[in-house]
């Protein structure tokens, strides 16, 4: 597919580029021109290595086993119980109390509990919740409801929220408080 060009032409062409290439290899190359390039390219290079980090004296204690009190005795790695008085640990404030009798809506978890409402009656105000068990119970602050020892600590009529404190024990063993709400109509 030549646009107008000969025969001749193409032949020219084709016998210039095959004499230019051979042109470029009849320069012979051997592997004296290889050890001569990397020779010449690392003359020059002075290798760098890093120091190495100084080491921390090592402090050696010899032990002889003689009269010798034994380092690995028990009083040595537990201590003595004279030496240790434990002290008392302090009641944590936050603990829930273990002897109060639970009230019913503690039987069942927190988010399995639906507000109903509010309600204001002679000055008070309490709400209404609905136990899975079909049951609906009235509450007022201080109510304990929830598997957490959750405690009703505010009422709003107005929102319609039970405002909740929760007690669990924290990761540290302390007695944690987590506050929650509760919304009418979920």
């Amino acid at each position: 597919m030549c646009i107008g060009l000969s025969k001749n032409v193409i032949r020219t062409l084709c016998s210039a580029v095959l004499a230019l290439t051979m042109a470029g290899c009849s320069e012979e190359r051997t592997l004296n021109d290889l050890a001569q390039f990397v020779e010449t390219t690392h003359r020059d290079t002075v290798p760098k290595v890093d120091p190495l980090p100084e080491q921390t004296p090592v402090i050696s204690i010899v032990y002889r086993a003689d009269q010798s009190q034994d380092p690995f005795a028990r009083s040595n790695v537990f201590g003595t119980p004279e030496a240790e008085a434990v002290p008392e640990p302090e009641p944590d404030p936050l603990e829930p109390d273990a002897d109060r009798v639970p009230d019913p809506l503690e039987k069942f978890p927190l988010d399995a509990l639906q507000m109903l409402g509010t309600m204001r009656l002679e000055g008070s105000t309490w709400a209404l919740v609905s136990a899975p068990d079909g049951e609906i119970h009235r509450v007022v602050v201080g109510t304990f409801l929830g598997q957490n020892n959750g405690k009703i600590v505010a009422i709003t009529e107005s929102d319609g929220v039970l405002e909740i404190e929760e007690r669990f024990r924290g990761i540290s063993g302390q007695w944690e408080i987590r506050p929650s709400q509760m919304r009418a109509g979920r």
